[in-house]
């Protein structure tokens, strides 16, 4: 077929209308890819911007309507239950029970020459009474005032209408005046200064 073109137009011919063709070709391409890129432009989706900022929160809406559920009636009525023991009938400890706790003493000078010291016992119930009060030194358990304090100090005990102090450590002090009552006892120690004795008792209500 070349032979025939060039039989027609010679060689600068065939040249010249080979280069006319890859020319028109080459604009075809062109054109095609103009109105393509054209078209998927116009097609496509435009971009989303930056969010805004967010708003204030809505005021809160008004209470719903009360439900609609029924209360259930009321139950049955226990039994009563019996009559209790009157522990502490009119507030007072009754007789022959007993309350028990520990106790602190401690002497310190006051002035030059002079010492003074003391101790405070309160009942957590009153006592019918005022008790006698009684001081076990450091290891005399049994000797001393057993009758009324036959207790120890790990077991402190007292008889009926009696308080009793069982020492534990004692630093030279000596009970000089007590003062009982219904609620407690003040007690006045004597003995060198800046010292202490301490232990346990015990109360038994007439």
């Amino acid at each position: 077929m070349l032979s025939h073109f060039n039989m027609r137009f010679g060689s600068p011919g065939v040249i010249a209308l080979v280069a006319l063709i890859f020319a028109m070709s080459g604009g075809a391409f062109a054109a095609h890819d103009y109105i393509a890129g054209t078209g998927s432009q116009s097609h496509q989706k435009p971009r989303r911007g930056p969010r805004g900022p967010r708003g204030i929160q809505g005021i809160q809406g008004p209470q719903g309507p009360p439900g609609l559920g029924v209360q259930g009636s009321e139950g049955p009525v226990g039994q009563k239950g019996p009559e209790g023991s009157p522990w502490v009938a009119g507030g007072t400890l009754p007789s022959g029970k007993t309350e028990s706790g520990t106790w602190i003493a401690a002497v310190f000078e006051v002035e030059p020459g002079k010492s003074e010291g003391g101790a405070a016992i309160s009942f957590g119930i009153r006592l019918l009474l005022p008790p006698e009060v009684h001081l076990i030194a450091e290891g005399e358990e049994g000797n001393q005032h057993a009758s009324e304090c036959p207790g120890t100090v790990a077991l402190p005990r007292a008889a009926k209408g009696n308080l009793c102090l069982y020492t534990a450590e004692d630093q030279g002090l000596e009970l000089e005046e007590d003062f009982p009552f219904v609620s407690g006892a003040l007690l006045k120690f004597k003995g060198p200064p800046n010292k202490a004795a301490a232990g346990t008792w015990a109360v038994t209500s007439s």
